[in-house]
């Protein structure tokens, strides 16, 4: 018996600062008409700090429609987990995209500091439950990486990991 193999990606975001306001830091979307569906394997993050981070906001993940705008990534910035892969059909924007938030489907906690300091664990959020399969996005849809407050003197580092399904 063989096993199928679905293909795979990952996205690093470089780590990039953290903001005062409101911020959508990373987005994946299902395009329409994409045929596929994606299933999420996981959401990474850390953090370090610049200087003094006190009373902000934990990183969360939303479901969302109607991403646009931010930085699209090309398909060469993904990361296939086999290189023969075909390059995905989910879509990486960063820094600023703008959305239809839904529902919230977790919280990563803030790194809060007295002065320059680092996070001591990379927190691994995963997207999925025992009989119940993956957190899944269908074509249209997206999941976005949001801040509600921060600081200038975070920096966060992202990765999302995720498969593809006819």
């Amino acid at each position: 018996m063989t096993t199928k193999l679905f293909p795979a990606y990952v996205f690093s975001q470089a780590q990039h600062a953290g903001t005062i306001a409101a911020h959508n830091h990373l987005s994946l979307t299902n395009p329409t008409g994409s045929g596929k569906a994606i299933l999420l394997g996981g959401v990474f993050i850390s953090q370090v700090t610049a200087g003094a981070v006190a009373l902000v906001d934990p990183m969360r993940g939303w479901l969302a429609t109607n991403v646009s705008g931010g930085t699209l990534q090309l398909a060469s910035t993904i990361a296939k987990l086999r290189s023969t892969l075909p390059d995905p059909a989910g879509q990486i924007r960063t820094e600023d995209m703008t959305a239809t938030l839904g529902a919230p489907w977790f919280n990563s906690p803030a790194l809060l500091s007295t002065g320059a300091a680092s996070g001591a664990f990379v927190h691994q959020v995963p997207s999925s439950l025992p009989n119940a399969g993956s957190v899944t996005l269908y074509p249209g849809e997206s999941t976005v990486l949001r801040t509600e407050s921060g600081d200038t003197d975070q920096r966060w580092n992202l990765s999302i990991a995720w498969l593809e399904a006819d």
